[in-house]
């Protein structure tokens, strides 16, 4: 039988229900878990000393980094393989996950090896290693959450950072109460990562199923497919963060605290954007038209609008409110940061674009074009301007990488049809 004008139009209503329940799963646990982890960064700001709240930003942005390096593009790449062909999701799985076991474990061998082996980083090295650690699992965590999104699961995904970040305040604000100390914080925040990950291998192992077929020639793809993406992802990380780093050359400790503590604030904003991508991840790869990409982007972007314009107002009494009066001087940095807060979410949906048309190459190099500009700008204000000027450098750059990823999708999608669906198709 034909199918009917109604039934059509019940079956579309009851898709755009259940993405808007996927989206406000994912947005509430995103929330909660990004709402878990700045209690944790207030908690810790106010309850350690300056000085070792700043050594706990240092190691998080090392963590943070170490996490993207090792992933090394991966995940993007098994969610776009997976969402083309769920078929071959558990050899798919299988395959990559080996490669990314490794290359964890040589990155938590190698930050231990030299963090001990550094005199001044010798009376803390313990605490940094857990920390580094505890991103490093963390980021095997993320390459599952891309394997959901890849098979459109993000349920699972938002159920696991709710159980994760819930179990991770809960110990780490009993350590600043009982024993404030940053080896015993960093052990107990490292605790609930490590359990979340055995949890989530064993399901989406169970999950994936046993798919037939040869094991995936991964090193042969990962230079093929995954090392572009990987390049992109690298650079776009150390663009990202690489300002803290350079606070803390330039301007010193105290001010990484100040500029950390502010950062987090706008990182903590970006969970709506992260939410709506998650879900729209295995759209935007399959698409062969710009219309999904537009109306994400509208989304992300109107929402970020408008949350930059509220947090204006109220930037002179959040920053103090939650960390202390004596974190008041991180408010004009701030104020500039979340003028970056929509860029960043509409770059959220135009990278994902781009790498989901194997424009894998063109995103590192606008990437590499970014972190070359970031550095530059942040050389020349940091020393002036402190953290004011690495955020008006965050500023710049997401500019840059706006107006690069806007100008390679004009592009590519200016080819004749045969070739750019022979593009897009391609993996």
């Amino acid at each position: 039988m034909p199918v009917t004008r109604h039934e059509i139009a019940f079956a579309v209503r009851n898709h755009t229900l259940k993405q808007t329940a996927l989206v406000a799963y994912r947005a509430g646990s995103d929330l909660i878990g990004k709402g878990a982890f700045l209690v944790i960064t207030v908690a810790a700001a106010r309850r350690l000393s300056q000085e070792a709240f700043g050594i706990f930003s240092l190691a998080s942005t090392l963590g943070w980094i170490l996490a993207i390096a090792t992933d090394f593009g991966i995940q993007l790449h098994l969610a776009r393989v997976v969402a083309r062909t769920p078929a071959d999701a558990g050899r798919l799985l299988r395959a990559w996950v080996r490669l990314r076991l490794t290359t964890s474990a040589i990155a938590v061998a190698a930050t231990a090896v030299i963090v001990f082996a550094l005199p001044a980083a010798r009376p803390h090295a313990a605490a940094m290693v857990l920390i580094t650690t505890m991103y490093i699992v963390g980021g095997l965590i993320e390459f599952l959450h891309y394997f959901y999104r890849g098979l459109s699961r993000s349920d699972v995904e938002s159920s696991l950072t709710l159980g994760q970040r819930m179990g991770t305040l809960a110990l780490a604000l009993l350590v600043l109460w009982v024993k404030p100390d940053l080896t015993v914080l960093a052990a107990a925040m490292l605790a609930p990562v490590v359990a979340t990950f055995a949890y989530s291998l064993r399901f989406a192992l169970r999950i994936a199923g046993s798919s037939q077929g040869p094991t995936p020639p991964v090193m042969r793809e990962w230079r093929r497919d995954v090392m572009p993406i990987a390049a992109g992802v690298v650079l776009s990380a150390l663009y990202f963060r690489v300002d803290v780093l350079l606070v803390e050359l330039w301007s010193g400790t105290q001010a990484v605290a100040l500029y950390n503590a502010v950062f987090r604030l706008v990182e903590a904003m970006r969970l709506f954007p992260a939410a709506v991508l998650a879900v729209a991840l295995p759209i935007l790869f399959r698409a062969t038209n710009t219309k999904p990409l537009v109306q994400v982007s509208a989304i992300v972007t109107l929402f970020a609008l408008a949350g930059t314009a509220a947090a204006e107002i109220l930037s002179p009494w959040i920053v103090p409110f939650l960390y202390g009066s004596s974190y008041a001087a991180g408010v004009p940095a701030f104020r500039v940061l979340l003028l970056a807060f929509p860029l960043m979410s509409l770059n959220y949906a135009l990278t994902h674009q781009l790498i989901g048309w194997n424009g894998q190459r063109a995103y590192a190099v606008i990437c590499g074009a970014a972190f070359l500009f970031n550095v530059a700008l942040n050389a020349f204000l940091i020393p002036s301007f402190s953290i004011v000027g690495a955020a008006w450098s965050t500023l710049w750059t997401e500019m840059v990488l706006s107006g690069g990823c806007i100008g390679a999708l004009v592009l590519r999608f200016a080819r004749p049809t045969g070739e750019r669906a022979v593009a897009m198709e391609a993996s």
